[in-house]
């Protein structure tokens, strides 16, 4: 008869996206998991998540994707557009070719239905406890700790405490519709909508039939900042009642993720802003690779390069979003000049994974 797996303890702080599938993914490899979460009920947030290839692939080798793959869906092809002139200025399609050249599809999804997935994964496993209503003291906790709590992460504060979220002069804004018809949109796309200042992006989550829709621009928000657009996107911004505002900040980038017993994962380690849409998929990243070492050194170095690369993109990629002037009809003649292939290939680090 064979003797049950003996499994080394460990505590994961935070029940995000972070934290719950790192929590599957150190089961998986034979821990003995405990999930500590400050909240005592888990607020579902109204908002779609964009899964690019490399976060389908982490999903896949943490051995999630088959609970995630049923709530998400396929957008047909990406749009990048004017919101100054309405004119689709380049699309990149997200079929067959796409799949071929980045093994996995791009996906999208309910952040609460994500969440749900791995709650349901979690609920099944035996070595994982979850813990709500836990606002610890990181420092007195025993064992090997991975500190999943977030962009604002308390865990952060204690244990580095001049390393804080900066705040940029944007705010995020969030809402949520039914799918609209309006002639001239392809409402089955990611469209992007650049303007001065200000950009927005809307995309169906297909399976709630339902339209998400994130705005970033300057208080006093979209309404003021993008009042001059032009009718295509104006149709859009009158469909949405109301928005949902978030903090835009971002971490700057750490030279040290753990300390003594204590391991910072995800936004808590590597917080950017969601330009490039590649916050959850980082963390994912990160769960994945505590498959293959939980020492906090070798962690750090398998994925601290990649993050700052990926942060220092994505706040590049945003001051070019908001041109203006000369220097926005020069990023659109661009847009419009360059071939599908360029504009997928740009992400291909990204998207082929660590």
């Amino acid at each position: 008869m064979l003797k049950p797996m003996k499994r080394k303890p460990i505590t994961v702080l935070g029940g995000g996206i972070a934290g719950l599938s790192a929590a599957i993914a150190l089961e998986k490899t034979g821990h003995q998991v405990t999930i500590l979460e400050k909240t005592k009920v888990f607020d579902p947030i109204g908002a779609g998540i964009q899964l690019g290839p490399n976060a389908v692939r982490a999903l896949q080798k943490i051995g999630i994707w088959e609970a995630v793959e049923p709530i998400s869906s396929s957008p047909r092809a990406h749009h990048f557009r004017s919101a100054v002139t309405g004119r689709l200025l380049n699309e990149v399609p997200l079929g067959k070719e796409y799949v071929t050249r980045f093994g996995q599809p791009h996906r999208i999804a309910h952040r609460a239905d994500l969440h749900e997935a791995l709650l349901g994964v979690i609920s099944s496993k035996e070595a994982i406890t979850l813990k709500m209503g836990q606002d610890v003291n990181p420092l007195t906790l025993k064992g090997q700790v991975i500190a999943a709590d977030g962009m604002w992460s308390k865990t952060r504060e204690t244990l580095f405490p001049g390393h804080v979220p900066e705040k940029l002069p944007v705010t995020i804004f969030r809402a949520m519709i039914d799918v609209p018809e309006i002639a001239g949109i392809d409402m089955s796309c990611v469209n992007f909508w650049m303007y001065k200042h200000a950009h927005f992006i809307h995309y169906p989550v297909t399976k709630r039939n339902k339209l998400n829709i994130v705005a970033v621009a300057p208080e006093p928000g979209p309404e003021a900042a993008l009042k001059n657009v032009h009718a295509l996107p104006r149709a859009v911004l009158d469909k949405i009642p109301g928005f949902t505002r978030w903090t835009a900040a971002m971490l700057p980038p750490m030279k040290q993720w753990h300390k003594d017993n204590i391991l910072l994962i995800g936004d808590a380690a590597h917080g950017t802003v969601p330009w490039l849409a590649q916050g959850a998929a980082m963390s994912l990243e990160d769960a994945a690779a505590l498959m293959d070492t939980t020492d906090p050194v070798t962690f750090t170095n398998m994925r601290a390069a990649r993050c700052v690369r990926l942060h220092e993109q994505t706040v590049a990629t945003g001051k070019i979003y908001h041109y203006s002037g000369f220097k926005g009809f020069a990023r659109d003649t661009m847009l419009r000049m360059r071939s599908q292939a360029w504009l997928i290939e740009r992400m291909g680090w990204i998207y082929r994974g660590p």
